[in-house]
């Protein structure tokens, strides 16, 4: 039993260790947090990075970093950023009240007999919940080839 125990122990913490190593640059999953692109034509993509916290910068930076990635990807050699958006969720609490009924068996006993009734007694339930914090940072790029342009910020492709 002091083996299972032990096993137990270790695979649980092997998982929690998993979970908060888990590198946030990746994919977008069911959970939403990570890069996406969408196509917007030929040579104009929007490239999006959704984090957990409040961090938009380290949000930008990854979403820059896709975007370098992607335009490597299709073949061009720079982007230009021609729109930013920063969307943020703060963390805030969420309070629900609940009520309902119980039932109880009351016997009342006397000298000759006993006499059983059902109560009804009310009951209440608070709580409070915490919604998380999101951040997420939505870039427009337009890919090109050869040359920079001069006078606008342009980033090469990462290959």
């Amino acid at each position: 039993m002091r083996h299972l125990s032990t096993l137990l122990l270790l695979t649980t913490l092997l998982l929690l260790g998993a979970c908060v190593s888990q590198d946030p640059y990746q994919a977008a999953s069911g959970s939403g947090f990570g890069y996406q692109e969408q196509q917007l034509n030929d040579t104009r993509y929007k490239v999006s990075f959704a984090a957990r916290g409040n961090d938009s910068e380290a949000a930008r930076d990854f979403a820059m970093r896709r975007a370098a990635e992607l335009t490597a990807e299709r073949g061009y050699d720079w982007f230009v950023v021609t729109d930013t958006e920063t969307l943020t969720e703060r963390e805030t609490p969420s309070t629900t009240i609940a009520g309902s009924y119980s039932q109880t068996q009351v016997t009342d006993c006397g000298l000759l007999s006993c006499r059983s009734r059902t109560v009804m007694q009310p009951e209440s339930h608070a709580g409070t919940t915490m919604s998380s914090s999101r951040v997420e940072v939505v870039l427009q790029i337009r890919l090109g080839k050869g040359i920079r342009p001069e006078g606008v910020a342009s980033y090469p492709a990462q290959r």
